[in-house]
């Protein structure tokens, strides 16, 4: 059976979020989420954080300038007739990249490789059945690896880790283990990644983003099998 955790995140004395989690790297999930969720920019902004695990509390106090914590950034849905307009405004407000980097690519073999490091790594999963994992790379290796009971806190958690590590973002790779939704697309639009590889399926509108912001979707990846859905020119 895995754990459940719930971490109730406060920004400057207000409640924003209580995160259903694995209570293990706690402090990379929290700044996975304020950077992922466009809170933050950089760790600059961040006057002070404090992490009272016991209690599940992470607080959170910006810098007086920063006044992102009031923004409502995430979709909360759309009329199928606004569908263009939506994806224009939601791109352009969120501060999503269009990827222009056309000459980084993967070998398939590497791709293959690579998902089994990933699948690897999570003992949870192996224990219990009910754990994701995330993992960045550089095309040939590795990174940064992290797991969770939720996908998405487990992308937040890579991204908050090579964040506290001071790793650059642009041309990395992510590796997913569980299903692709839209808005795992939307985080990884945030940074430019290039190339996003999944064990399972996306969903529509995550390839659907995925083709607008000229990034690489690719799922189903099973031995040495795949299924690439958008601009398959990077996975030779």
């Amino acid at each position: 059976m895995i754990y459940e955790y719930p971490l109730s995140l406060f920004i400057n004395e207000k409640h924003i979020a209580t995160l259903l989690c694995t209570p293990e790297k706690l402090d990379a999930l929290v700044w996975g989420f304020l950077r992922t969720q466009g809170i933050i920019s950089n760790t600059d902004e961040v006057e002070s954080f404090i992490l009272d695990e016991k209690n599940g509390i992470a607080k959170i106090r910006l810098n007086a300038n920063s006044d992102k914590q009031s923004r409502q950034l995430l979709p909360v849905g759309f009329n199928e007739e606004d569908r263009a307009d939506f994806f224009s405004d939601l791109i352009e407000s969120l501060n999503c990249k269009v990827v222009e980097d056309q000459c980084f690519s993967i070998d398939v073999s590497k791709v293959y490789e690579l998902m089994d490091e990933n699948l690897s790594y999570s003992e949870a999963f192996k224990q219990t059945g009910g754990a994701h994992c995330v993992a960045l790379s550089d095309g040939e290796k590795i990174i940064v690896i992290c797991e969770d009971v939720a996908r998405h806190n487990a992308m937040d958690k890579a991204i908050g880790e090579a964040l506290m590590r001071n790793i650059s973002l642009n041309g990395k790779i992510i590796f997913i283990s569980g299903r692709v939704s839209f808005e795992m697309i939307l985080k990884v639009a945030r940074f430019g990644l290039p190339i996003v590889i999944s064990k399972s399926a996306p969903t529509s509108l995550s390839i659907e983003l995925a083709q607008k912001l000229n990034i690489t979707l690719a799922g189903f990846v099973r031995g040495e099998k795949m299924k690439i859905y958008t601009c398959p020119y990077r996975i030779k």
